[in-house]
């Protein structure tokens, strides 16, 4: 028996190193494209692991159905429904009378080193599949031995690919806005790779690789029947009323293509400036520590107000404010768009957020970016915490086992300690394979990746990413050669051709300016004041609308903090945690949207002088529950601690010298709070109770 069969059949984490060496995770796009074997692979063996109705024979051995502890069913429920403890693990520290293992590891020190190993475990389950795949085609009668020795070959190269958000998928898109009226243009388009949105694909098919249209298995989860319980339905957070909610996972309401531009209209109006938050990250100096950077969850409780201040003053982002918030964008906002009644999906609700496929492609890219961030900062870790919170590095990642297994508890589990370098499990990032690079090689790669579409000042033009990072040519790839029977055949998006990009910048303007001013609006909140997820939505100009779906849709729209929690009645952490009324903090960057203000002649300057008066008389904010109930933040801001506050980063231009500078300017939301209306209007512009 192999390595990989003894792990799969006692429900280890053994990773990919042992069975062949470490290899390199990449853009799904660069895999689809780049490496048709491996991705048609994927493909076949991800269909197998959710256990689908297939045509083709699979070896007794490798049969899956839903009741297999390594099928995609169970790993997925691993993070959060249904109830029943996974392979009968049970989680420590339960609430008494709680009926949920409570393996949640949001809002703590341990939010990416949990998922590491999790997603390992999902990797090595297709991986051992993708082999027998590969075995499968090897046994083919029409095949010949050097195309079967390709999908050998293929099958090794195997690693769970990401999501590079920040990596563009075609050129020229036009957005709600403020520079042209209601509409901003930029030159690059961000939308989801297709591979998400279309409903089938072409796959070479076993045993004689016949191309066939077949569903996409990264398109949706299907449910049966009997996977949840209506109970566990019920404290899923999502609205069981919605329709074919409870059949197969959603995005933004649905998976049609009304529910596709609606996602890909809400990613690129954010993409700049939480592209901004992720440079931020990586760049030296204010990310440095591990618990500012790991996690939104505050370690140092206190809800009096002289506290809140102090925890504004410091970094309010995170690595796990950043994905919480693309958990968001991904699954969609609660409200009406047009014919839909409400738009939110399975990816918005952290109980079943898993079951969607994208879950662990999303996953992978924040993953990618903890590794790259360890990579620059390597010797920060969990000695950054409090004395009596250091343990936790040592603690067990349940109900992730090691190989061999053991029955000993504490020495049964991997541990952040155990899961803190990549290449244990088998894989790095195309980031940092190859050769070696310094800490400021690491550095510099990754702006000049990314920092060409990120704006510093007035007027100034997107650059040009680096060859690598220009949109791929996705009709070429194997799988979307569609036949004109193929469901999604019309649905393909081509690649339009690149635009000629004229620089606009006002020369007079870039010799003047010397220093860059980013703006940001930080708050702490009570993570589970909601008993669920709830968003708070930000908002430069008027308001129309009662639903986070409407307010996303405007043109003065930036942002949003995302506390993506469970019901207490589906997670015992999250119940431990509105206990002890758990503090998240969180970041969301205006700059671009101010420096469109400042191009559309209604911002003087990006100074604090012409933007405090401004964010006093335009900046508003709302708050909706994931069931769609709309909060008053007055009452947050009684009864759970929610507080705001408003900086900004001063740094000198690329060539030019100088400190960089932070400045804070709570006296902005005091004004606006001061102005407001004594009973909230929502719906309507000006500055109101729930601004």
């Amino acid at each position: 028996m192999s390595i990989l069969d003894s792990a799969h059949n006692d429900g280890v984490v053994v990773g990919l190193r042992d069975v062949a060496g470490v290899a390199p995770r990449l853009d799904i796009d660069v895999l689809i494209l780049n490496h048709p074997d491996t991705f048609n692979l994927l493909l076949i063996a991800l269909m197998e692991l959710k256990a689908e109705a297939l045509p083709w024979e699979i070896d007794a051995v490798f049969k899956v159905d839903k009741a297999n502890k390594m099928s995609y069913f169970q790993l997925a429920g691993i993070h959060g429904l249904p109830r029943a403890p996974w392979d009968n693990e049970p989680a420590t520290g339960k609430l008494p009378g709680s009926i949920h293992p409570g393996y949640c590891a949001h809002s703590l020190p341990t939010f990416a080193t949990w998922h590491r190993p999790y997603l390992a475990m999902f990797e090595q389950s297709l991986f051992r599949q993708i082999a027998n795949v590969a075995a499968r085609f090897g046994r083919s009668e029409t095949l010949s031995p050097a195309r079967k020795q390709d999908y050998v070959k293929a099958a090794k190269q195997f690693r769970l690919p990401y999501w590079d958000y920040y990596r563009p998928r075609d050129y020229q898109v036009t957005m709600p806005g403020v520079v042209n009226n209601d509409t901003t243009e930029a030159p690059y388009d961000y939308h989801m790779p297709q591979i998400f949105t279309l409903q089938d694909v072409m796959v070479k098919t076993l045993p004689d690789e016949q191309l066939v249209a077949m569903s996409n298995p990264f398109f949706q989860y299907r449910f049966n029947a009997d996977d949840l319980s209506p109970e566990e339905w019920v404290d899923s957070g999502i609205d069981v009323e919605i329709p074919n909610v409870k059949e197969q996972t959603l995005r933004h309401g649905g998976n049609a293509d009304e529910a596709v531009k609606a996602l890909n209209q809400a990613l690129n109006m954010i993409r700049e400036d939480e592209m901004r938050s992720s440079l931020v990250m990586i760049e030296k100096g204010e990310y440095s520590n591990y618990l500012n950077f790991s996690t939104n969850g505050v370690m140092t409780q206190g809800r009096d107000p002289n506290n809140l201040s102090k925890i504004l003053k410091k970094n309010t982002g995170s690595l796990e404010g950043l994905h919480n918030n693309y958990h968001l964008y991904i699954g969609g906002f609660t409200g009406p768009r047009r014919a839909i009644e409400t738009t939110i999906g399975h990816m918005t609700c952290p109980p079943i957020a898993a079951f969607d496929p994208v879950f662990w492609i999303h996953h992978c890219q924040i993953d990618r970016i903890f590794a790259i961030w360890q990579a620059v900062n390597d010797g920060h870790w969990f000695g950054e915490l409090k004395e009596q919170d250091q343990h936790k590095a040592d603690e067990g990642l349940l109900p992730f086992r090691k190989y061999p297994l053991v029955d000993d508890p504490k020495n049964r589990f991997w541990t952040s300690n155990l899961a803190q370098k990549t290449e244990k499990f088998g894989y790095t990032y195309a980031d940092l394979y190859g050769k070696q690079q310094s800490v400021e090689q690491i550095r510099d790669t990754f702006a000049k990746n990314y920092s060409w579409s990120r704006r510093l000042i007035p007027f100034q033009p997107f650059g040009k990413p680096p060859p690598e990072m220009e949109p791929l040519n996705m009709s070429k790839a194997q799988v979307y050669q569609y036949t004109s029977s193929a469901k999604s055949a019309d649905q393909f998006r081509h690649l339009h051709p690149r635009p000629e990009i004229q620089p606009v910048i006002q020369e007079t303007l870039a010799e003047r300016l010397k220093v860059s001013h980013e703006w940001y609006i930080d708050d702490v909140v009570e993570r589970m004041a909601m008993n669920g997820s709830f968003t708070i939505f930000y908002i430069i100009g008027d308001v129309t609308g009662n639903s986070g779906q409407e307010w996303s849709e405007l043109p003065g729209f930036f942002g949003v903090t995302h506390v993506f929690a469970a019901p207490k009645e589906a997670c015992d952490n999250c119940g431990k945690q509105e206990e002890q009324a758990q503090l998240v903090t969180s970041t969301s960057a205006m700059t671009s949207l101010l420096l469109d203000y400042v191009e559309s002649g209604k911002l003087n300057s990006m100074n604090h002088t012409d933007v405090e008066p401004f964010l006093v008389k335009h900046l508003k904010w709302r708050v909706q529950t994931a069931l769609g109930d709309v909060i008053d933040p007055r009452a947050m801001t009684e009864r759970h601690s929610l507080k705001l506050s408003i900086s900004c980063k001063t740094s000198p231009l690329p060539g030019e010298t100088g400190d960089v500078t932070y400045g804070f300017y709570p006296g902005v939301i005091a004004q606006i709070i001061a102005n407001a209306s004594e009973v909230p209007t929502i719906g309507t512009g000006g500055a109101d109770a729930s601004s």
